[in-house]
């Protein structure tokens, strides 16, 4: 009778683990688990969309919201407008790409005429959805 109860700690010990194992599982797969695209962003080509277009001086360019244009060493994007204030982000490709410095602009004065950087824009027209944006 000894013997037997000397030897039960180990089997005890073994579906203990198992237990807390098969929970640990569960538990990671019913709240742990995030979405692939959380850790992954796919390219732009992968994804379809079309690569930056290029604004050179005196050109005009029709921006989306959430795309971009490339300005010389630089990128901006527009990320729409909210009460008025125009809001973009300029991208400085040497310093980091991956930063955008965000930059609000009120409407009116964009307009006339606006410093973003070291560029120079003109808004010929804009909406929440899209502007029409003339490198100066």
């Amino acid at each position: 009778m000894n013997d037997f109860e000397n030897h039960k700690w180990p089997a005890v010990v073994f579906f203990l683990t198992c237990g807390l194992f098969f929970f640990g599982c569960v538990w990671y797969l019913w709240v742990g688990a995030r979405n692939p695209e959380y850790y992954w962003h796919p390219s732009p080509t992968l994804t379809g969309q079309p690569a930056d277009r290029v604004l050179e001086k005196n050109a005009s360019i029709l921006l989306e919201k959430n795309h971009g244009a490339r300005v010389d060493s630089a990128r901006i994007v527009y990320r729409g407008s909210c009460n008025g204030t125009l809001h973009m982000d300029l991208y400085v490709l040497q310093l980091d790409p991956h930063y955008g410095y965000p930059h609000q602009v009120e409407e009116d004065q964009a307009r006339k005429g606006f410093r973003m950087g070291e560029y120079y824009f003109q808004v010929l027209a804009s909406s929440d959805g899209k502007i029409s944006l003339k490198r100066l």
